[in-house]
């Protein structure tokens, strides 16, 4: 007999496993520990509709993206998170960065064993991001406050001048040699000052109209969207441990099925064997010699 035949023949057997394989897998799913994935996503450049008509600037934000993408080394940011995580940083399983393929998205994602660590870090370690990247690139609002600062020296600087001035026009006039030589040295410092500090204003000047002009943050990467969990393994999990108990029970429903076949079968022969024997016993008599016809069927009647 083969084993699937028996199988068939002890079909409740074969049930009653397989649903407490089934059920056995799906306990063990529960017991394994979640993994958490918390995503969050960065916007390389501006996301205006004036920045995407400029040519070749869809390509060049998406190559940024891949470029910025591998900043994110996944050692160094396990050790970036230390002193925001805490202890929750050895639930932290793994992190990494990589570009929304045909977009300038970058995807941000932490896995983790609680939560809340798999939350926290990847707003972290985007918002890490972000402030790097940020930093290499000029703000507007920044430049201006530079060059309002620096027009305040030059002014103090220009009145510097005239006073300088005014002080080699009293040593010409009243004054000794000397004295005049040291206000003439004094007004030619005060005006090399005032051209220094006036070149850099211009300088100033310049970056602060370039940055303005140009599209708004074209470098630069702002969050889009905050950390958030995105997914779990506990649904690959219960679906993977379900149906290794579902195979590890219908295995072992065949494998019992064929042994107790097997075994009702031997004993079914042996009995018909015995039941032969005694039959054989019957035509026999008492010297062990063969009856005669007549005398098997007189014995027969007589039984």
């Amino acid at each position: 007999m083969s084993p699937l035949t028996a199988l068939a023949r002890r079909w409740k057997l074969a049930a009653l496993l397989i649903a407490a394989g089934a059920g056995l897998g799906a306990g063990a799913a529960y017991a394994t520990p979640t993994t958490y994935t918390g995503e969050a996503r960065i916007a390389v450049g501006s996301q205006s509709l004036d920045a995407r008509v400029v040519a070749g600037y869809t390509d060049a934000s998406q190559q940024l993206a891949s470029d910025v993408s591998r900043y994110v080394n996944d050692r160094q940011a396990q050790n970036d998170l230390t002193p925001v995580l805490g202890e929750q940083t050895d639930s932290v399983e793994r992190i990494s960065a990589s570009p929304i393929a045909g977009s300038s998205v970058i995807l941000v994602e932490v896995d983790a064993a609680d939560e809340a660590a798999a939350t926290r870090g990847a707003q972290t370690i985007a918002q890490q991001l972000v402030d790097q990247v940020n930093a290499s690139y000029a703000n507007p609002d920044a430049l201006l406050q530079r060059y309002t600062d620096l027009s305040a020296q030059v002014q103090a600087a220009q009145q510097a001048v005239q006073a300088a001035s005014a002080a080699v026009g009293a040593a010409q006039a009243d004054g000794t040699p000397a004295e005049l030589e040291a206000a003439q040295t004094a007004a030619a410092q005060r005006a090399t000052e005032l051209d220094v500090l006036t070149v850099q204003q211009q300088a100033l000047a310049t970056q602060y109209r370039n940055s303005a002009a140009a599209t708004p943050s074209a470098g630069g990467l702002t969050i889009v969207r905050a950390a958030q969990i995105s997914r779990t393994d506990f649904s690959s999990t219960l679906q993977r441990d379900v149906l290794a108990g579902v195979g590890v029970g219908g295995l072992l429903a065949l494998l019992l099925a064929t042994v107790l076949e097997r075994r009702k079968r031997r004993h079914g022969t042996g009995a018909d064997a015995a039941a032969g024997a005694g039959t054989a016993a019957l035509h026999l008599d008492e010297d062990g010699r063969p009856r005669a016809a007549s005398s098997v069927a007189s014995s027969a009647q007589r039984l």
